[in-house]
């Protein structure tokens, strides 16, 4: 690692970075706010103590092959050990890119599997209340381009371009630096479950169970009646138990590419069509090309995740054999193999498993798995394997020249030449105007950035592989919204909505404000799309077994089906309305989104009259229950919470905070309000770990369990500052906009503890009647220190006893093992110095073929 050398992607040191981009993935946009609030101190270097993993990963064999791993970097998970000399002295600023940290997951699903037979608890792997013990790692992305060129099949320079064209002009080092091989995509990237003796994984005869999962919050989370994916990830993980008892390991993978790496605005679109023609959506799926061909018309492509770099995170780990694979997919299978991982047996989802409910999207996948071709471009033992094209190849590179010329979006005298007006506030549609973020006539663009935030380097990829025609206009036929929100006044007014686009959903419709757009032939997508859902909760089936909720037959249903409306929405800054939001000028706060995000779209600084910005981070998705035209109507009870991503809990059941319980019981409450004759609206913000990300997260899991005296109350905020700089960088200014767009004037039952997002609300003009604390029986054992840190620091508490600073230091969390810091710290330097003796023998002069026989021969001979 030390010839390697470290990846300096920080900004703290422009002349020594040697990447492109910046840490945190999508979340480095908000430390780029953090640091224009001065939330952060200038010059920070965080406290890496005790942040190690718990085990030894690597090194292994890929880990020195250039073309093996070349989207996640292999030494990610130990640069505060391996340069830590070079820290202390001031010569580097780093970041771990990877995290690893252990966990508990209580998981309903798992509890059932128990009391079934199917799992027998054993103390170790799956203890006696059910929950699964797991090691488990977050992995930010790290792209080394020449290697993911050569992965996809294009050209390094044609992939260059385009990922720095198709975003909108975002890094325009990409094009300007080849030299600089190293590209940190602001995309989300992978978490690894690993439930068993994680030492084993390397081992080709001891048993290995995988399930590669990709992120469908509708499915895995909100429970979808139409899909199995909770199911698929929920087996996977009892798979996993199965192998760790039998002296194994299990992994689940789970990569962050929601809606086929689509995006959930494009997903929920896609939805309306295909529920406009619901009568023929069994046949269409069972000929699965017609179901992709909506997909295709609304969204460019029906599939675009990167099946090619699936096998990355297997070779980190030094996989080479799999005992059972736990998937349908034909690509990922391929994708494995091609990487030179022997699969022994493919397992799928049995059929006791599979709602009747979710057949339609059952027989689309069995579909896909007979019709896919044989892999998608990988570099594997063979050699390259021809990537699976959705398109001619040749058609679409003809209009995109190998060679032509880069025009840098910073030209005035191309790009945004003459925008289209847009009147912020403006209380008639067409006056307003449409955000144009569309790539197709660059010159009529009055935005800086791109549609489908983080997704569009996943777009951008479809179009260098040839898969998406990015001349091709979408048809936004048949994706209007199932039902009308809006206009409020509070669309009219400049400065109450400033972090969406009130009017992104009516875009497409003829009397949004993109008729104007679409008559001058320019090209306008909406940044809200709003659809139908019917979703299936274990708690809320629990809570009708229970009597504390009742079928009705139109909100919930028999069997505790819920239906409701869901809504994604895409970010759309208004930069002087959020500058405003965070007491900044408009200039600082500009610069600094440039500055801390490692030179992202130069058009901050360079283009003050470009007054609009789509951020590439994660947007939000709201659930409606009851009938969505009384939320303004004070008169009816309305519910609300607000609740920001936490992974771990929310879909994994993590047990050391209480994200996953809360939101059950917020949405209990919205459906208790619908019933009364209101409705009720679950807020779900990406932003994941206090926006702060997974790999931060984990290292503050780890510094907290490890630190002297135990995972106390009275530390819990101490040991995120440390790592982080900040304590939360959620900045809650900007929460209350969704609610305001939906018309929101008076909540009566406000599902939360937290004094920002009170006090945002509030300042908002929205009154709250009466604050909802989390009931007691459902904080988990180890999230005691979580609520009493909270409810010392300000939280609303309800009737729970707010605990002294001293009794704070009674709160204890599940301790770390007595030894697991030290066994870390070993792990690390064990790791180093392997692949230093490795490095050694591999400098080392090769004896010629006669002295290696006879070198065998006396082997032999003795």
């Amino acid at each position: 690692p030390l010839e390697r050398g470290p990846i300096v992607a920080t900004v703290s040191m422009p002349g020594r970075r040697n990447a492109v981009g910046a840490h945190g993935g999508t979340y480095s946009v908000y430390r780029a706010v953090a640091l224009a609030a001065h939330a952060t101190p200038p010059g920070f270097r965080p406290d890496f103590t005790n942040t190690l993993p718990p085990c030894q990963i690597g090194p292994h064999p890929a880990w020195a092959r250039p073309d093996a791993i070349v989207s996640i970097d292999p030494w990610g998970h130990l640069p505060q050990e391996i340069f830590a000399e070079r820290m202390a002295k001031g010569e580097l600023d780093l970041r771990p890119t990877i995290s690893v940290t252990k966990s508990h997951l209580d998981l309903p699903e798992i509890k059932d599997a128990v009391k079934a037979g199917r799992l027998k608890a054993d103390g170790v792997h799956l203890v006696d209340n059910g929950a699964v013990v797991t090691t488990k790692a977050a992995i930010e992305p790290v792209w080394h381009l020449p290697g993911i060129a050569k992965r996809f099949g294009v050209d390094e320079v044609e992939l260059r371009r385009t990922l720095y064209e198709q975003t909108g002009g975002m890094f325009p080092e990409l094009v300007t630096r080849p030299d600089i091989q190293i590209f940190l995509p602001p995309i989300n990237g992978l978490t690894i479950y690993m439930v068993g003796n994680v030492s084993t994984i390397p081992e080709p005869d001891v048993p290995l169970v995988v399930r590669l999962h990709d992120e469908s919050y509708d499915a895995e989370l909100f429970g979808s009646h139409a899909s199995t994916g909770r199911q698929w990830l929920v087996y996977g993980i009892e798979e996993c138990v199965r192998a760790a008892q039998a002296g194994g390991c299990g992994l689940i993978i789970y990569a962050r590419q929601e809606g086929n790496a689509l995006g959930e605005v494009a997903k929920f679109l896609v939805h309306n069509v295909r529920a406009k023609g619901k009568g023929q959506d069994a046949a269409k799926a069972a000929a699965g090309d017609a179901w992709d061909a909506e997909a295709e018309r609304v969204t460019g492509a029906s599939d675009i995740r990167l099946y090619e770099l699936c096998a990355d995170a297997l070779l980190w780990l030094g996989i080479s054999r799999i005992h059972t694979f736990v998937t349908s997919s034909a690509l990922k299978t391929s994708a494995v193999e091609a990487a030179g991982i022997e699969i022994v047996k493919k397992v799928e989802l049995p059929q006791a498993l599979l709602p009747p409910s979710a057949l339609v999207e059952a027989s689309y996948k069995a579909f896909k798995s007979r019709s896919t071709p044989s892999s998608p471009a990988i570099i594997g033992k063979t050699g390259p394997v021809p990537p699976v094209q959705l398109l001619d190849p040749d058609a679409a590179r003809a209009k995109m020249p190998m060679r032509r010329r880069v025009s840098l979006t910073t030209h005035a005298q191309q790009f945004s030449v003459s925008p289209l007006p847009i009147s912020w506030g403006a209380r008639d549609a067409a006056e307003r105007g449409a955000v144009v973020a569309t790539l197709h006539q660059p010159a009529r663009r009055n935005a800086i950035g791109t549609h489908n935030g983080p997704y569009a380097v996943y777009r951008a990829v479809g179009i260098a592989k040839g898969a998406i025609d990015p001349s091709r206009p979408l048809d936004l036929k048949s994706t209007e919204p199932v039902v009308k929100i809006g206009p409020f006044p509070s669309w009219y007014d400049p400065k109450a909505i400033v972090a969406l686009d009130p009017w992104g959903a009516m875009v497409s419709t003829p009397d949004g404000p993109g008729a104007h757009a679409r008559a001058a032939g320019v090209s306008v997508q909406p940044t809200i799309a709003i659809s139908r859902f019917e979703c299936k909760l274990h708690e809320i089936v629990d809570a009708v077994e229970k009597s504390r909720l009742k079928a009705d037959g139109k909100i919930l249903l028999e069997g505790g089906v819920i239906s409701c409306i869901k809504v994604s929405i895409e970010p759309v800054w208004h930069l002087p309305g959020v500058a405003e939001r965070f007491k900044l000028d408009e200039e600082t706060l500009r610069r600094k989104l440039f500055e801390h995000t490692g030179g992202m779209f130069p058009e901050l600084v360079t283009r003050s009259d470009l007054k609009v910005f789509l951020p590439p981070i994660g947007g939000c998705t709201i659930l409606i229950f009851g009938d969505p035209d009384t939320i303004p109507d004070t008169s009816k009870p309305l519910a609300v919470r607000v609740h920001d991503e936490c992974n771990g809990s929310d879909v994994f059941g993590s047990d050391i905070c209480t994200c996953r319980p809360y939101l059950l019981h917020g949405i209990e409450e919205c459906i208790s309000a619908a019933q009364a004759g209101g409705a009720g609206v679950i807020v779900y913000n990406r932003k994941e770990g206090r926006a702060l990300g997974e790999v931060t997260k984990f290292m503050v899991y780890n510094a907290r369990k490890r630190q002297v005296g135990g995972d106390s109350a009275q530390n819990y905020f101490k040991r995120t500052r440390e790592i982080a700089g900040v304590e939360d960088m959620r900045f809650q200014e900007l929460m209350p906009d969704p609610l305001l767009w939906l018309g929101v004037k008076k909540i009566d039952r406000f599902i939360s503890m937290s004094d920002m997002k009170y006090n945002a609300v509030v300042g908002s003009g929205i009154e709250i009647v009466t604050r909802v604390d989390i009931p007691e029986e459902l904080i988990p054992a180890d999230a005691r220190v979580e609520i009493d840190a909270k409810m010392y620091a300000g939280y609303y508490a309800g009737s729970k006893q707010v605990k002294t600073w001293d009794e704070l230091n009674q709160t204890i969390g599940r301790q770390a093992a007595l030894d697991e810091a030290e066994a870390a710290a070993k792990a690390a330097k064990a790791a180093a110095t392997a692949a230093r003796a490795a490095a050694s023998n591999a400098n080392t002069c090769k004896p010629c073929e006669s002295s290696v026989a006879s070198s065998k021969r006396a082997r032999s001979s003795q």
